[in-house]
């Protein structure tokens, strides 16, 4: 099962404090880590994951700095996570690699499916434009 990490948290807090930005204006990986109350190591590896993606661009020299390279009403927290995490599932019933035993009777599966599936699509609903 894939737990939701602080690594992932920290991503989306990220892209919102860029997405806060004005236009043509970016920041420093150090200036979001201390704004943020980021560890400034994990800030630049969480940032070159998202620079990676497409998500953020970076300038470098005296007026460079860390911008976002995407509109944040295209990127959702379900898109983030995923990136940071890998695949969201709330237990490990419903994971493909690991399938229950007890699969072609379990009540208590149908349950499990519709959470996840209310899960994900509130997380798919909510872009990084929406927490702004």
């Amino acid at each position: 099962m894939t737990v939701i990490t602080k690594k992932a948290e920290y991503a989306v807090i990220c892209l919102v404090e860029l997405a806060s930005l004005k236009d043509n204006e970016s920041t420093t990986t150090k200036g979001i880590a201390e704004k943020q109350e980021i560890p400034e190591n994990l800030a630049v590896q969480i940032l070159a994951q998202l620079n990676k993606a497409g998500w953020t661009k970076g300038q470098r020299g005296p007026s460079g700095g860390v911008s976002l390279a995407r509109d944040p009403a295209t990127i959702t927290v379900k898109d983030v996570i995923e990136l940071l995490d890998g695949p969201i599932t709330i237990t490990r019933c419903l994971m493909q690699d690991a399938p229950c035993k007890n699969r072609s009777y379990c009540n208590l599966r149908t349950v499990w499916q519709e959470a996840q599936q209310t899960m994900m699509e509130r997380l798919a609903s909510t872009t990084i434009a929406d927490l702004l």
